[in-house]
């Protein structure tokens, strides 16, 4: 599938029209980044209006001739400041939604009190809603991204060595991406949820305790920024967890695979095959119609029947209580395999599926896929072998 260089006007038409489908209010202000490039093709500093029916205006405070060049929107005016926003948009309806989830305060009652008529709502969930299901475009950035971490997978073999830092290979792992194509940066709603590439992590690294809603531990280079690599260094037959996302245009893939030098104990080979077994066996749940949240509790309840229960995706506090989370612009989009996600899947959900077992003090094996669920079976989008790599 070929793609152009900007957002064509019909998939932003197709987007709209979703948006529109989840709408509970007369009219949406879109002020975060990854929403107004969803809706307009780019990232600028503005507002965009979006009214439930017709053609959306952009506002662009910086930059007016950027927006121009790249979104395909007719409407796009420059905004010195939010006082213009009454003569721009006089007739916003009676209640208008805002990205209550991620907008700050400050800014909310900067933007808000021009519309002092209109009741202010939250109206975040109507595109995180709309998001939730990928269109042919999407899905196509989302296959690439997911070629850079198959590239990058395969090259991680040849960069192993005894006395190799955490860091050292996550320097390798970015350069390998970047050469890819990756485009340098993964997006997380959440507040404070920050990412880089993903994590490097060695032995029991794996297990180092972390704020990350995820269940692979990093410890990093400082505690400032505890990211993608430390300064601890790689011995024979310990596990190599390498959890990173891949990028293009905007859209993530994310992945995991597991490797050593010689090979890891028996209990941790153990461990792996159970985990692609019980992986072999969610691929075959991600049809259309299958609810999230009774995937996850009967992954729960094969798993309690095992000796890896305790541990399963995360070590201690490590462990989360998700198995999979949607992916595409951002990293934690919906839906998820998770309690109280009970919305059926529908074909163009794109998943990151990462089953995990993590011990305190030896670290974790598992592996991450990125699947697209389609009319039938779904499809893995990162395709390298899920085996540990011991070289």
């Amino acid at each position: 599938m070929e793609l152009p260089e900007y957002v064509p006007r019909e998939e932003l038409e197709h987007r709209w029209k979703r948006v529109r489908q989840f709408m509970e209010c007369d009219s949406l202000l879109i002020l975060q980044n990854v929403d107004q490039y969803y809706l307009t093709g780019t990232v600028q500093t503005g507002v965009l209006w979006f009214p439930r029916e017709g053609e959306p205006l952009l506002a662009v405070r910086k930059s007016y001739e950027r927006a121009k060049r790249e979104s395909s929107i007719k409407t796009i005016f420059p905004l010195k400041n939010y006082a213009q926003l009454p003569e721009l948009i006089p007739g916003p309806g009676e209640t208008v939604g805002m990205e209550l989830d991620v907008v700050p305060l400050a800014t909310y009652q900067q933007v808000s009190k021009y519309f002092s008529k209109s009741k202010i709502i939250d109206g975040s969930m109507a595109v995180r809603r709309a998001r939730s299901v990928k269109s042919a475009y999407e899905i196509e950035c989302i296959r690439r991204a997911a070629r850079q971490l198959d590239t990058m997978f395969l090259d991680i073999p040849a960069q192993l060595h005894e006395g190799l830092a955490e860091f050292e290979l996550a320097a390798r792992i970015e350069y390998v991406l970047r050469m890819a194509g990756h485009h340098g940066l993964t997006r997380v709603r959440r507040f404070n949820m920050e990412m880089y590439y993903g994590a490097v992590s060695f032995a029991e690294t794996a297990s180092y305790p972390h704020s990350f809603d995820g269940p692979v531990g990093v410890r990093g280079m400082y505690p400032a920024v505890p990211m993608m690599g430390s300064r601890r260094t790689l011995k024979r037959n310990e596990p190599v967890m390498i959890d990173v996302c891949g990028g293009y245009a905007g859209y993530i893939s994310d992945g995991s695979r597991t490797y050593s030098i010689g090979p890891v104990s028996q209990q941790m080979r153990d461990t792996h095959q159970y985990i692609l077994e019980l992986n072999s066996w969610i691929e075959e749940q991600l049809r259309p119609g299958n609810i999230p949240s009774e995937i996850y509790q009967t992954i729960l309840d094969r798993v309690a029947k095992t000796s890896f229960a305790a541990h399963f995706m995360g070590a201690g506090e490590n462990q989360v209580r998700f198995v999979a989370h949607s992916i595409g612009l951002e990293l934690d989009e919906i839906p998820v395999i998770a309690p109280k996600f009970d919305t059926p899947l529908e074909p163009g959900v794109v998943l990151a599926v990462e089953p995990k077992v993590f011990y305190p003090g030896l670290g974790g094996v598992g592996v991450e896929n990125t699947y697209v669920v389609t009319e039938g079976h779904c499809e893995r989008l990162t395709t390298c072998p899920m085996e540990i790599y011991t070289v």
